[in-house]
């Protein structure tokens, strides 16, 4: 795992790393998405500039994408919590989650019949856990 060793976003944006690993949330095979994502919520977290940089090269959409469309669910669970890394604690980037229709997704995953989530407690549980922090900044 080369990502603890990145300060922060702003680094990785400096070696001009952003863009790959941004282009990383869309590749084809699960587990690249999935560590992608677990990636940009590990540099953003509690960090403006990373976050910024993130919301400049439009990175956003695809953890959105991921998030709301994945069929792996530790893909879906990664992108969530890099986006809620991403917001925490920013009323105009809970806004424009909230714009996005996030709230409701995240509502219709949490409340999924889906026989993909039926077994899978501890993962709706993670989830429960970030929705809380989403709703109560929002």
């Amino acid at each position: 795992m080369f990502y603890p060793f990145i300060v922060n976003l702003a680094d990785l944006h400096l070696i001009c790393g952003l863009v790959p690993l941004l282009g990383y949330l869309k590749n084809s095979h699960a587990n690249i998405r999935a560590k992608a994502a677990e990636v940009v919520s590990t540099i953003v977290q509690n960090n403006r500039r990373s976050q910024q940089l993130v919301m400049e090269a439009n990175g956003v959409e695809p953890l959105l994408s991921n998030f709301t469309s994945d069929p792996d669910v530790t893909a879906l669970t990664k992108a969530l919590g890099a986006i809620s890394s991403l917001i925490r604690h920013n009323k105009p980037r809970i806004a424009a989650f909230h714009l996005a229709n996030g709230y409701a997704t995240l509502r219709d995953v949490l409340s999924s019949e889906s026989r993909r989530f039926q077994s899978l407690g501890t993962w709706k549980n993670e989830m429960h856990k970030v929705a809380c922090l989403l709703v109560q900044e929002g």
